[in-house]
């Protein structure tokens, strides 16, 4: 799990940095801190430690992923900036939907 995160750090760090400058191109300001749902989602998250997170985790990113990506393969079919940024976006997300449902098919140690 530990991978995992790693992982999606490392992969939305560039992505949003991407995503700034599409924004910027299209004359758009992006938001500069999480919506009320990503606040909820964490408070949530955060009262969790152990198997019981890395469950919760793992379903949220599934979730979460499977939105991104039908929200962003609409997006790729713009012919702007934001088109050619979910365009190069998506393969990065398929591999994180992908590693997530793997998670959750896990069995948790005994």
């Amino acid at each position: 799990m530990k991978n995992f995160g790693h992982m999606l750090a490392a992969d939305h760090n560039s992505a949003n940095q991407k995503a700034i400058q599409a924004a910027q191109t299209l004359g758009v300001t992006p938001p500069s801190s999480p919506s009320n749902k990503q606040k909820s989602d964490y408070d949530k998250m955060s009262k969790l430690n152990g198997a019981a997170f890395d469950r919760m985790f793992a379903q949220h990113m599934v979730q979460d992923h499977r939105k991104d990506i039908k929200e962003y393969q609409k997006a790729a079919k713009q012919q702007d900036a934001a088109g050619q940024y979910a365009q190069n976006a998506l393969p990065t997300l398929q591999k994180h939907l992908e590693t997530a449902q793997s998670l959750t098919n896990q069995k948790a140690p005994r």
